[in-house]
């Protein structure tokens, strides 16, 4: 029911890397502080909680994402380098059930935090929230676009001119 919250998170922490930790002198903070107070008119206190786990949740998809990179570093490495089919299937096996256990996990935070956020939430915050959230998924889309189509050497919808 929270999706488009945890995008807005993603879109948000990959556009400001660093940004997610919890505090108040961090912009990304600041900022869901004042969407939850204005937007979904939740009281200040409610608000910072909400923002405290949404931090938590960041660093710890964050966590499990640099993990998962380095999985998938590990398959590149092996799967392009020597050794027979067979080799590599025997060094990637490993590889494999940790990387499925990941993203296991990642799935299973997503899960919780919003479990977590909408037991802090009346459903009218909730539906404000889901509501926000989408139009500001929008707004972040249009700009997206609007960026990447006036970046030289990019066609409209941000795709590469083949010389």
């Amino acid at each position: 029911m929270l999706r488009p919250l945890l995008l807005l998170a993603a879109l948000a922490t990959a556009t400001l890397p660093g940004l997610a930790q919890a505090g108040e002198g961090r912009p990304l903070v600041r900022f869901r502080l004042e969407q939850l107070q204005q937007s979904v008119g939740l009281p200040e206190e409610q608000a910072r909680v909400v923002v405290e786990r949404w931090s938590r949740y960041d660093r710890e998809r964050d966590e499990r994402t640099q993990q998962i990179h380095q999985i998938r570093r590990r398959f590149n490495d092996i799967l392009l380098g020597p050794g027979t089919e067979e080799e590599k299937n025997t060094k990637v096996r490993p590889l494999l059930e940790q990387f499925v256990d990941l993203r296991r996990q990642q799935a299973d935070l997503k899960v919780r935090f919003e479990e977590d956020i909408r037991a802090r939430l009346s459903p009218a915050q909730q539906v404000r929230l889901i509501l926000h959230v989408e139009e500001m998924q929008r707004r972040m889309v249009e700009a997206l676009r609007e960026g990447l189509g006036n970046r030289p050497g990019l066609r409209p919808g941000g795709r590469r001119n083949l010389p």
